[in-house]
């Protein structure tokens, strides 16, 4: 499947409020792309996580819970999940409010994956 620039952009500016969020560096940012899962790639902990959904909703309004998104999902949804399935809940809950249901899908494959350089060991989200 392939992504728009626009579906692109998103992506980018979420992985750039997760990087200010978690403190990572520039090169950290470049190899976060679509495909990137946020709990076993990017090792995101929960308490990462409940920021990156504060600096979400203050980007793209209140109608954007990461947080309750995540709570919704099994555990092999969280353990799957993407940088570009954050995108497509983003776009879901800013095109349709609450319960969107056209959301954009996640980018081409072959993103490279970026780990966290001191990151914990099991799983974090």
């Amino acid at each position: 499947m392939s992504t728009s620039t626009a579906e692109e952009g998103l992506v980018r500016r979420i992985a750039e409020l997760l990087r200010e969020v978690v403190g990572e560096d520039r090169a950290w940012l470049d190899a976060v792309g679509p495909d990137t899962r946020v709990d076993g790639e990017l090792l995101v902990e929960s308490h990462e996580l409940a920021s990156w959904n504060l600096a979400l909703r203050h980007h793209y309004g209140d109608q954007v819970d990461l947080v309750a998104h995540v709570a919704g999902l099994d555990i092999d949804q969280i353990i799957e999940l993407t940088v570009g399935d954050v995108a497509a809940h983003v776009t879901a809950r800013r095109e349709d409010g609450e319960d969107g249901a056209t959301a954009a899908a996640a980018g081409p494959a072959g993103a490279t994956s970026p780990t966290r350089s001191a990151g914990p060991t099991g799983s974090g989200v």
